[in-house]
């Protein structure tokens, strides 16, 4: 049994084969499709991995979350080389962000259907020669001597303030690019992709969905992407465009000055926003607050209420939470596990009711929502709004009309706010405003309510998919958009962070993705929280905050 080990493929068998075979050799012997990396004694890998000793592996399909995120990252490689292949090595290109289910992406030609056309060809040309996909490691000054070459500088500056002196890359048709998560060995596996070109020029390099693996129709949030484009003008104007540059300002012991001015931006934009309220209050009698998990709905529901007060517009609170069906009477899925992010696990008929009782200047006696019991209590005095100008309402079904349908469209003034963060690692890596949220989500739940990094990893696919079914398919209903992002927030997110995703142990099937988190904040100086205002929108997630 020289050179042999035993390998335990979950939901195969058991394989004693020689050492020194790689995971895609295990794949091709049993003819396995959609499968796109793996995760050996839950470490995440690629196929290319050499098996050496006995080992426990599963593999990831492009089914799985995970394998969604790899097929991505592939993606985004393929892109990249195809434009360069076609334009030149020296042409730019620069993944921007997040767009329905795409990527905002810029390439500093001008662009027409054809030549867009021609893009696609090629990386369907790669494809279908199904390229290779290579892993190397190199010294951190050969990649920083290689991207000095390549003028892509920002990459110089992250490597200079790196310690570690081996640095990870990948490369296609001799084209090298770094990426903080696995990839692909081949590209004959990233066969659903389009391309759709905008307005503006850019080209959203779409993806497809991860259970049906078919691309949507692209759908344009002209507001979104607006408000992306203004928070990148601004903090070009403050010379950070990538996390580089926020380190730098950490460095060069700045980082006071720059979490003021980060405040002071976001303040003036919620200012602005009570000020659009106050033109139209003869009209406005509702304020519908909604965004998915983690992204800041409750404080900058409190902080747009201190401005309206500011100008001489009283309001009054009510969160959607409150309403929540007792534990008994809320739907459940086939696993039994309950749905709290239905709009059926929310008591629409009461809350209408309340509404227009409220609205027509009338008593009315408010739940207080339980979350140990699973049962509304009233506990409170009733309330009326005779001296109120307007309700605020905040909770993820609020755009959605539905929930509030005994109240007329032209009352209601709806606000859909999220982290949109126009800060990337490089011009290939941009920050994904669902790590952002879930980062938030870690560093709140495990203050507030206890749970621990399994837990919250564990729940959060499902959360995902709440949110894709109830919350953005309505972003198209907003009047307008609030970004709730701060520019600084990972570095000061990450001191609470790391140590929580740490407790993950090995032995879990998400330490994976926990070490993924890691290794994405080890690109990030930690900032301590002495410089955050009290009033902050991130005082929500890291605690002692004004609104507490």
């Amino acid at each position: 049994m020289e050179n042999k080990i035993i390998v335990e493929v979950e939901g195969l068998d058991k394989y004693i084969i020689d050492s020194g075979k790689t995971i895609d050799d295990l794949v091709k012997e049993n003819n396995l499709t959609n499968v796109i990396a793996a995760l050996v004694d839950n470490e995440a890998t690629e196929l290319s991995y050499v098996l050496k000793e006995d080992c426990k592996i599963k593999l990831i399909t492009v089914l799985d979350r995970y394998g969604a995120n790899v097929y991505l990252n592939g993606l985004k490689f393929l892109y990249i080389v195809a434009v360069k292949e076609l334009f030149g090595r020296e042409t730019n290109v620069e993944l921007k962000h997040s767009i329905d289910k795409g990527i905002y992406t810029t390439i500093d030609k001008e662009l027409d259907e054809n030549l867009v056309k021609a893009i696609k060809n090629k990386m369907s040309e790669i494809v279908f020669e199904n390229e290779k996909i290579d892993k190397i490691s190199c010294a951190r000054k050969e990649a920083i001597e290689y991207y000095e070459k390549m003028n892509e500088l920002e990459k110089v500056e992250t490597y200079k303030q790196m310690t570690s002196e081996i640095i990870t890359l990948y490369s296609l048709l001799d084209y090298y690019d770094y990426f903080y998560s696995i990839m692909p060995v081949r590209c004959g596996i990233l066969k659903d992709f389009d391309l759709t070109l905008l307005e503006d020029g850019a080209v959203v390099l779409r993806y497809p969905g991860m259970q049906t693996q078919e691309i949507s129709p692209y759908t344009h949030l002209t507001d979104v992407l607006e408000v992306f484009k203004n928070y990148s003008k601004w903090s070009s104007k403050m010379h950070v465009t990538y996390v580089s540059d926020v380190n730098s300002i950490i460095i060069d012991g700045k980082i006071k000055e720059f979490i003021e001015l980060n405040e002071i931006k976001q303040n003036e934009e919620l200012n602005n926003l009570a000020n659009k309220i106050k033109d139209n209050i003869d009209t406005i009698k509702l304020v519908c607050i909604a965004g998915p998990s983690s992204s800041g709905k409750t404080t900058t529901s409190k902080k747009l209420s201190l401005y309206l007060k500011s100008k001489g517009i009283n309001p009054f609170i009510i969160s959607v939470d409150n309403y929540f069906k007792n534990r008994v009477d809320t739907p459940k899925d086939e696993k039994g596990r309950y749905l709290f992010d239905t709009l059926e696990a929310i008591d629409v008929d009461l809350f209408n009711n309340d509404l227009v009782k409220l609205l027509n200047n009338e008593e009315v006696s408010l739940p207080e929502y339980n979350f140990l019991t699973g049962e509304r209590e009233y506990k409170r005095k009733p309330v009326s709004i005779k001296e109120r100008d307007v309700l605020i309402i905040e909770g993820i079904h609020v755009l959605n009309e539905e929930l509030t349908k005994k109240v007329d469209r032209k009352n209601k003034y709806k606000i859909y706010v999220s982290p949109f963060t126009p800060l990337a690692l490089d011009r290939h890596n941009h920050v994904s405003t669902v790590d952002l949220r879930f980062i938030r989500l870690l560093v709140r739940d495990y203050r507030t309510r206890g749970r621990d990094a399994l837990d919250m990893l564990k729940g959060w696919s499902q959360v995902r998919d709440s949110e894709e079914k109830y919350i953005f398919p309505y972003q198209k209903e907003a009047d307008t958009v609030f970004n709730t992002a701060l520019i600084y927030e990972i570095g000061m997110l990450k001191t609470y962070a790391e140590p929580i995703l740490k407790s993950v142990k090995s032995d879990s099937e998400y330490y994976a993705e926990s070490l993924r988190i890691i290794n994405f904040l080890n690109n990030f100086l930690s900032i301590p929280e002495d410089f955050l205002p009290a009033a902050s929108i991130l005082r929500e997630f890291v605690g002692s905050g004004y609104f507490e």
